[in-house]
């Protein structure tokens, strides 16, 4: 079994916030924006909870000035362990560039050498072949039956067996579940409105067997206006906390492990969507406009059918050697 990369976090004193001193994280997102900055902010995010090790959710209240080359050092590896694609990667590090250029301004840094040492961190290379995988029907079926032998906390199990259902049915990535509203759901129609990349709108069309699960989760939830998916107690009280990419990992992880199936990222599951409608003989063109992708060239490459088809081709030919 091969050793995860370890996060190099902050802990103790370095973790105090002084509200006093000037906000690298709001003076960085006040350049870019709206779009930019809602996408922006969620990466920041994300970065302030991992380097503070799930401490710190808001990225305004973590300070920057206290990371070091180990740190920033430590990260791309360990994103890529938890399942973050390259380009995700390398997005969260020009984000945490720039806010620690903006901490550098700020003059937050004490010594200069710590900020051009920090910020040093080099992007990573794309593959070029195609990482993840497809899960099986079956295995989809085995997350949904972990969530709901959660008896003991319907709400919880009702809201994960619903993100999974609504995550396979739409292929929409988790950026674009966890800024879901109830407002973009249109029960009557059978629909989500998505917002994606670039804060560009589309609508996604989903099965009654889909909205009845979204239906069964607004039981628990309520239907106050706020984001569609949120956070529940351990009592079993859902709250109107909208959920993080993060999380949406974590309980990810949490049911695959509970299932029993092979490990997979989030990504896996959108990979997943995109190859078996190709598979159902639904258009390419189709298929991207649900997906949100600008290019079918960017669908083709989710596609996971050229793996299958080329082991079935390798095994239609004869060898010419033949055993004794």
């Amino acid at each position: 079994m091969s050793k995860k990369a370890q996060l190099i976090t902050l802990s103790g004193e370095e973790l105090i916030h002084n509200p006093e001193l000037p906000c690298p994280t709001t003076a960085y997102l006040a350049m870019l924006s709206a779009s930019g900055a809602r996408t922006q902010r969620t990466a920041l995010n994300n970065l302030a909870y991992m380097f503070s090790d799930g401490k710190i959710e808001d990225a305004t209240k973590f300070p920057w000035q206290n990371l070091r080359y180990e740190h920033s050092n430590s990260l791309p590896a360990h994103m890529l362990d938890i399942g973050y694609a390259k380009a995700s990667v390398n997005k969260h590090l020009v984000a945490l560039r720039r806010v620690l250029a903006e901490a550098y301004r700020l003059e937050l840094f004490v010594d200069h050498n710590d900020y051009y040492r920090a910020v040093s961190v080099r992007s990573l290379r794309h593959e070029s072949i195609p990482r993840g995988r497809k899960l099986e029907q079956s295995e989809l079926e085995a997350l949904v039956r972990a969530c709901l032998a959660q008896t003991k906390n319907p709400a919880l199990a009702t809201r994960d067996a619903t993100i999974i259902s609504v995550l396979y049915a739409t292929g929409m990535r988790r950026q674009e579940l966890v800024t879901l509203n109830l407002a973009d759901f249109d029960a009557r129609e059978g629909k989500l409105r998505l917002i994606g990349k670039g804060s560009k709108q589309r609508e996604v069309f989903i099965s009654e067997d889909v909205v009845s699960a979204i239906e069964a989760w607004l039981v628990h939830r309520g239907k106050q206006l706020g984001p569609l998916f949120t956070r529940v107690s351990k009592s079993g009280k859902a709250s109107l906390k909208r959920l993080s990419a993060q999380a949406i990992y974590l309980v990810l992880q949490n049911r695959q492990k509970q299932a029993g199936i092979a490990a997979f990222s989030p990504h896996d599951i959108r990979r997943t969507t995109i190859t078996d409608m190709l598979s159902a003989d639904v258009d390419v063109l189709t298929v991207s406009a649900i997906a949100g992708h600008a290019s079918t060239d960017t669908t083709r490459r989710y596609d996971k059918r050229g793996d299958e088809s080329k082991r079935e081709a390798a095994q239609k030919i004869r060898s010419p050697f033949k055993g004794n």
